[in-house]
């Protein structure tokens, strides 16, 4: 995939293998999150694409300004 841009809007399209290992509450959030559009908020130093999924998640499950750090790799890229 082309480097991606803040703002751009980008589909989970798969999860990562290492969502398994983490905490219920964790793995629920990815999987309500998988095949939905989010925007980009921004790429960490690491490579990391970060999704902003506050509209969907902070009610849902609480918190405030939640997001998603992704690999590029299981992202789709929307037209």
């Amino acid at each position: 995939m082309t480097r991606l841009r803040i703002g751009e809007e980008v589909t989970l399209a798969e999860l990562p293998s290492w969502v398994e290992d983490l905490p219920a509450e964790s793995r629920a959030v990815f999987q309500f999150c998988l095949g939905r559009t989010y925007p980009v908020s921004g790429i960490t130093d690491d490579g990391l694409v970060i999704l902003d999924v506050s509209a969907d998640v902070d009610r849902r499950f609480g918190g405030y300004a939640n997001d998603l750090r992704v690999e590029p790799v299981y992202l789709r890229r929307e037209p």
